[in-house]
């Protein structure tokens, strides 16, 4: 929560914003406070080029301030849609694991038929950001929130396409079990993690590390799966599918963290995965 002069200042640009004040001391009168205080939070602002006189905000800059707007009902909105969406796909995860650990295709076909609710809350992101009552919001936010909303919608398509697969007699060996309860409880954790850096804004994360668990736990399965020697072919065919799935899955879960990160502490975006920076 903003305290002293960092809430004044969020509480100034929003006068800025919403009222399109001419004079200083218009924003003093609106604010109830002295207009020397707001000339004194306003300098390094205009020295830097994010508050231009008479008194416009450059959104492409406000983002360098790092300030959380916490009374905009918007931002609230976005983050509990957000939430909803982890939520689906936490869900949907469960039933997948159902669904392949005792073959029902009931469930599968529910699955996918549960896609289309992640696809309508990605929706409710996309008609939120377009509203001119979020129009404080700097434009990095606007884009960044976009692209998280977008790999939350695909981490359900990544769902939907193991529920499929299991339609088309995808099986799981006994003796794989074991490993796939463990990934599932990788997968879910990562998007726990994910959405806790997102809400949060914390600096560090554990998703790296998730996501080097799960890389090794996907080898290690491939590996003895290969061991089993089966004759069935179209096995091997949907296992390295599903596996491929479950990578990306966790790559959307660190896409999500890294594009927080780069928001919230401008930390870049690099395009070597984590695993491979060794």
């Amino acid at each position: 929560m903003l305290r002293g002069k960092e809430a004044t200042l969020a509480a100034i640009l929003k006068v800025i914003i919403e009222d399109e004040p001419e004079t200083q001391d218009e924003i003093a009168e609106k604010l109830g406070i002295s207009r020397r205080y707001v000339a004194k939070l306003l300098k390094p602002l205009i020295n830097e080029g994010i508050v231009k006189h008479p008194y416009i905000i450059d959104m492409r800059k406000l983002h360098l301030l790092n300030l959380d707007f916490e009374d905009n009902p918007i931002v609230k909105e976005i983050y509990s849609t957000f939430e909803k969406m982890k939520n689906e796909i936490k869900n949907n995860l469960k039933l997948v694991y159902k669904a392949l650990k005792e073959d029902d295709k009931e469930i599968a076909k529910d699955i996918i038929i549960k896609d289309y609710s992640l696809n309508k809350l990605e929706e409710e992101i996309e008609i939120i950001l377009k509203m001119n009552t979020i129009k404080y919001l700097p434009e990095k936010y606007v884009t960044t929130f976009s692209k998280i909303a977008s790999n939350l919608e695909r981490l359900g398509d990544y769902i939907a396409n193991i529920a499929e697969e299991i339609l088309n007699g995808f099986k799981i060996d006994k003796d794989l079990e074991e490993d796939i309860e463990r990934i599932f409880n990788i997968l879910s954790d990562m998007i726990d993690e994910a959405l806790e850096v997102v809400v949060t804004k914390k600096k560090d994360t554990k998703i790296y590390k998730l996501e080097e668990e799960l890389h090794k736990i996907l080898d290690s399965t491939l590996e003895k799966a290969l061991k089993n020697e089966r004759e069935d072919l179209n096995f091997y065919i949907q296992f390295g599918m599903f596996l491929k799935d479950v990578e990306r899955f966790g790559d959307r879960c660190v896409n999500i963290v890294d594009h927080a990160l780069e928001l919230y502490h401008n930390i870049p975006k690099n395009p070597i995965p984590e695993r491979l920076r060794k």
